[in-house]
């Protein structure tokens, strides 16, 4: 069994935000990825499940999907590019599927569709074959799921009172 968790990581570029990374038996994501596949550019990708995706659309997908129905399976959108925080530039999915006490990570790999509408995602997908199966109990990927809706309020939150400030400074 695999255990899956949240970190307050730092970003990898110069002047970007620090944000709750997603760890894979004490691996983040992302590294994990690049280590498998080092210049493919996957280290410094970001959680799809921040506050910080620039699409409500999309958001909403990646919320939708992120925890199957019972005994069904999605494809979800888990990491993106932090330059444009949306579906349009590197999009890595997980074919996530719900058992009853299990939730599994069948795949990951590369979106590649073409398709620009939102609900298209993942219907084009290279399929890492160094990347293995995940399974977590159903209990540790809820409590992942749990840390980034309390993130993302929390992101939320703050940029209320940002965008409240700037118009309070700037109107």
């Amino acid at each position: 069994m695999n255990e899956i968790t949240t970190q307050i990581d730092k970003s990898d570029y110069e002047g970007y935000f620090d944000f709750l990374n997603i760890k894979i038996d004490d691996e983040f994501l992302d590294e994990l990825l690049d280590l498998k596949y080092p210049g493919e550019m996957y280290k410094g990708t970001i959680p799809t499940l921040l506050f910080a995706m620039e699409i409500d659309a999309e958001s909403k997908i990646v919320w939708n999907r992120i925890f199957p129905a019972l005994n069904s399976k999605t494809i979800c959108p888990i990491l993106m590019c932090p330059d444009d925080l949306d579906f349009s530039c590197t999009i890595v999915v997980a074919e996530i599927e719900c058992l009853e006490n299990i939730v599994k990570w069948n795949r990951i790999g590369l979106d590649i569709t073409k398709d620009w509408q939102a609900e298209s995602i993942g219907s084009e997908v290279q399929w890492f074959d160094k990347i293995p199966p995940y399974e977590f109990l159903k209990s540790n990927y809820l409590e992942m799921i749990k840390a980034f809706e309390v993130q993302f309020g929390i992101d939320k939150a703050a940029w209320v009172i940002k965008n409240e400030e700037y118009r309070n400074n700037n109107c």
